[in-house]
């Protein structure tokens, strides 16, 4: 392969006579060598083989027009010597990115996030009900200086003027969840300004009845006030005069309104599992 000749060493073999380098019709055989045989330099042009076409036809000296030309004749043989040029495709731009853009490995890690969303408990309306469990025992109220609670009791005759009824506050959750069977509560004696609640001690829930002025308006899932928020689950088909229900209640999960298996003992709260409690109520609504 011939070796083109640096630019600097053109000039040594260069004369500022000669015009054209090489013929149209013949571009490899020579009139004169533009080899100087007296040359003493041994340059790189003239051990490379290559052989210019050179005329003597005298012309005015035009410095501009021979730099063109040796450019052009110097880039043409470049040419020779490497594959011809190709259009710009769309490889050449993915190598360009690449050679800029180095890869790295993006560490990935899978988090399982679940959210919530925050309930609030909006008040509907009130209906008053008579409650007992299914063994027919009713609510009754036992106060104290200070206090007062539910017992469970079989009353009958006389003894009937102590069932107590409670005054169920219908409530809706917002935001909506219509498929859900559970419909919010607040549960209130009749007359009385009591309410039931539920709150934890020492690891168990315990029923309380608390004196409330305003339990008829919107609680919030993070209110102190969800104490007093029960989910009333229907269980079985209703009819226009009952239907069985459980009570579970909101700020303690899977913790239910329960009765003892004893007689007159107070209502209180058990878990669903717990196989000394009755935590299934008939509800029978008072004519309004």
């Amino acid at each position: 392969m011939a070796v083109v000749p640096e630019m600097n060493e053109i000039p040594n073999c260069y004369s500022d006579t000669d015009e054209h380098f090489y013929e149209a019709d013949c571009s490899y055989r020579l009139k004169n060598s533009l080899h100087d045989p007296g040359c003493s330099t041994n340059c790189s042009l003239c051990e490379s083989g290559i052989q210019l076409m050179i005329t003597d036809q005298k012309m005015p000296s035009m410095t501009f027009k021979k730099a063109v030309v040796i450019v052009v004749a110097v880039e043409k043989m470049k040419n020779m010597m490497r594959p011809s040029a190709r259009l710009f495709q769309d490889e050449d731009l993915q190598d360009i990115l690449n050679s800029i853009f180095v890869e790295e490995p993006i560490p990935l890690e899978n988090i399982d996030i679940t959210c919530a969303a925050n309930f609030a408990y909006r008040y509907y309306s009130s209906r008053a009900h008579k409650i007992s469990d299914t063994s027919k025992r009713c609510f009754a109220l036992q106060e104290f200086p200070g206090s007062a609670q539910l017992v469970a009791l079989y009353l009958q005759g006389l003894n009937s003027s102590r069932e107590v009824k409670l005054n169920m506050a219908l409530y809706t959750s917002q935001p909506f969840d219509a498929s859900s069977p559970k419909a919010p509560i607040a549960l209130g004696i009749v007359g009385r300004n009591l309410y039931v609640s539920c709150v934890m001690v020492g690891g168990r829930a315990e029923l309380r009845l608390e004196e409330v002025n305003d339990i008829k308006r919107e609680i919030k899932d993070d209110d102190s006030l969800l104490r007093f928020i029960f989910f009333k689950f229907q269980h079985g088909p209703s009819t226009s005069d009952s239907q069985i229900c459980t009570f579970e209640s909101a700020a303690c999960a899977n913790w239910y309104i329960c009765t003892s298996l004893t007689e007159n003992e107070p209502v209180s709260m058990a878990q669903y599992e717990e196989q000394s409690a009755n935590i299934l109520f008939e509800l029978i609504p008072e004519e309004q």
